[in-house]
């Protein structure tokens, strides 16, 4: 492929990208590929209905996961304006990158970013994304839902390992672990929520939901063992989970088949999720806000990532 039916869109503030530099923005200066470097966000959409316009069949992004979400609403807020919609191909330059570690390039190489451009021998996987709709504003999408205690771990882990210095899988591993020890209650505490899925409602005190797309997540930890045929994985939590440490040492360790249940753990598949919750709310490690304290989660098409 021609860097002309390429776009590279960069963002210089990831963790990664601040101490390295941006792979894709050196590469553009050599074969005059098209870059976008993010500012303040913005602009954003002009670029995507300029690559709309030219028909822009494959999308680099440069950035962590809260780049690579922002950028894939971006495109599929304006879905409806592609003749074709584009496939994508992400950089890890973020201080986490869960999602490249699923569907984007295993690393940062120049040679690897160049082969992938030209689609020699590069796999190809499809995915379907979160969609996370409320009557607030217009969709949200991304890879990895949460409420309740993963966001509370994801505060915790920003606030008091981060700005140790630590970073990536290390500090993941250092908030959970924290926040499924003994003490959680200095990380993660109940909060209030109803939801509704497969035909059924749960009003209660929660300890927190994770619902995914992926099919796995960082660190070997794959929380899930719902067995619907359907594409939205759900874990989720009472107020009152028990055990907590030693159900997910067993699922870090493969264990899928055990019933939960009786410790206040529950994990289906699904295609909708309604919720109506008031407490922290985040997508791929960015913090969401709704008013009306209502939305829901619902798959999208699958989407197109080479890597």
């Amino acid at each position: 492929m021609s860097p002309a039916n390429t776009l590279f869109i960069v963002n210089h503030l990831s963790e990664r990208v601040a101490r390295k530099g941006s792979v894709l923005e050196a590469i553009s200066g050599d074969t005059q590929t098209p870059l976008h470097t993010l500012g303040n966000f913005e602009d954003l959409p002009d670029t995507v209905l300029r690559a709309a316009k030219n028909k822009t069949p494959h999308i680099f992004i440069e950035g962590g996961d809260g780049t690579v979400q922002s950028v894939l609403t971006a495109f599929l807020r304006r879905k409806d304006q592609f003749e074709a919609f584009p496939t994508f191909s992400i950089v890890p330059g973020g201080m986490t990158n869960q999602v490249a570690k699923n569907i984007g390039l295993i690393s940062a190489s120049r040679s690897l970013i160049e082969k992938t451009m030209t689609h020699v021998q590069a796999p190809t996987s499809t995915v379907p994304l979160l969609r996370v709709a409320s009557p607030d504003h217009d969709p949200f999408y991304g890879f990895l839902f949460s409420t309740g205690g993963l966001p509370m771990i994801t505060e915790y882990t920003k606030s008091n390992i981060h700005n140790k210095g630590i970073g990536g899988s290390l500090a993941v591993a250092g908030g959970i672990l924290r926040g499924i020890s003994g003490k959680r209650e200095d990380v993660m505490y109940p909060t209030e929520i109803t939801l509704e899925l497969n035909g059924q409602t749960i009003s209660e005190d929660h300890l927190g939901t994770v619902v995914t797309t992926l099919p796995g997540l960082i660190l070997g930890l794959d929380p899930f063992w719902g067995t619907e045929d359907a594409p939205l994985r759900v874990t989720y939590g009472r107020g009152d989970t028990r055990r907590l440490y030693k159900h997910v040492a067993g699922l870090w360790a493969g264990q899928k088949s055990k019933d939960r249940s009786k410790d206040g753990l529950k994990s289906w598949n699904t295609h909708k999720i309604d919720y109506q919750y008031s407490g922290p709310v985040v997508l791929d490690g960015e913090a969401l806000d709704f008013p009306s304290h209502e939305f829901s989660l619902t798959p999208t098409d699958p989407i197109g990532f080479v890597y």
